[in-house]
């Protein structure tokens, strides 16, 4: 049975990393990683049955340090339903709502889960979602083996219609996830988050910062569903960032600042698959908090001010452009 009512913590770890599809990661690497967030107050992670043998590499780091951490000490996130790329990889029926929740909490080594979410319900009949899925949810929350229901997914149309339905049949949605809505190129979930606690959500948590690695310095991933122009936009950014020349400031360092900013999201989830990345997730973090760029703040290098100021000009005209999801090919 559930008993862990702690609130939130204001940064969250992604798991997805654990799954190896960033690059290799050992069992050791995991579990130093997850040790790291939780001697830091990182204490929710985020996994999914989608991310390869996350819940698993995630499970066996939270059993090692067990004497470190009881189950008590952190809170679990993790979602069902997504069990590969396309659409009939999906599986939203009530039957494996109760197989998918018995599946993550052996994996997870746990007897309840904190938050368990609809995994990118954008991609599965709303009707289903609302009238088969959630119900056996919330009958799992009845029963103490889950305490916070919640939905995933990158549409803040479609969350916000899942939202209401929820609230008009008085059983409004605990946890509402999105990814790459609020950053540099996007500020969508602006336009949503009041909307979305109107609806009863309590908590709204945002997750990839860096908007999939389309912010990163890194090169752009090739799979990524941006528009040709976006990618385009974001190539002069980083070239202006470069010709600055200055150490202190980076294309996925401004991304952080700005994006960790945005204090009307509750939690903001970031990957890390070592020590290393928790450390610098952290200082992210807390630098973001000091200039409030989202909120209206300004660096206070004006040479600095006057960079960010011309990216946003670049990126202004993406504000409002979400890619189209699910995929053509999914």
């Amino acid at each position: 049975m559930s008993t862990n009512s702690k609130p939130l913590p204001r940064l969250g770890l992604g798991c997805g990393v654990f799954s190896g599809a960033y690059g290799p990661i050992t069992q050791k690497e995991v579990t130093d990683t997850v040790r790291t967030a939780l001697e830091n107050q990182i204490t929710l992670v985020d996994t999914s049955p989608y991310y390869g043998d996350s819940e698993i590499r995630l499970g066996n780091a939270l059993l090692d340090l067990k004497s470190e951490f009881p189950r008590s000490s952190y809170q679990i996130c993790t979602k069902l339903g997504r069990y590969g790329y396309h659409k009939a990889d999906f599986d939203y029926t009530a039957a494996r709502v109760v197989t998918s929740v018995n599946t993550s909490m052996r994996r997870l080594h746990t007897n309840y889960l904190d938050i368990v979410l609809c995994h990118d319900v954008e991609f599965v009949d709303f009707k289903q979602v609302v009238d088969e899925t959630l119900p056996q949810l919330f009958e799992l929350k009845q029963q103490g083996l889950v305490c916070k229901v919640g939905i995933s997914g990158y549409p803040l149309n479609v969350l916000l219609d899942i939202a209401e339905t929820q609230q008009k049949r008085g059983k409004p949605l605990d946890v509402c996830l999105t990814y790459c809505n609020f950053n540099l190129h996007c500020q969508v979930l602006a336009d949503y988050t009041a909307k979305l606690h109107e609806a009863g959500v309590k908590t709204i948590i945002a997750a990839s910062p860096l908007s999939m690695g389309l912010l990163s310095d890194s090169e752009t991933p090739a799979w990524h569903p941006a528009k040709s122009e976006l990618k385009a936009a974001i190539a002069d950014c980083a070239n202006l960032i470069d010709k600055f020349q200055s150490d202190s400031i980076s294309l996925t360092r401004m991304a952080e600042n700005y994006a960790f900013s945005y204090n009307k999201a509750d939690v903001h989830l970031v990957g890390a698959k070592n020590s290393n990345e928790v450390y610098c997730a952290l200082d992210a973090f807390s630098r973001a908090q000091r200039l409030g760029l989202a909120e209206g703040g300004k660096y206070p290098d004006a040479g600095i001010q006057r960079l960010f100021e011309q990216i946003q000009s670049i990126l202004k005209p993406f504000a409002s452009y979400t890619w189209p999801s699910p995929p053509e090919d999914a």
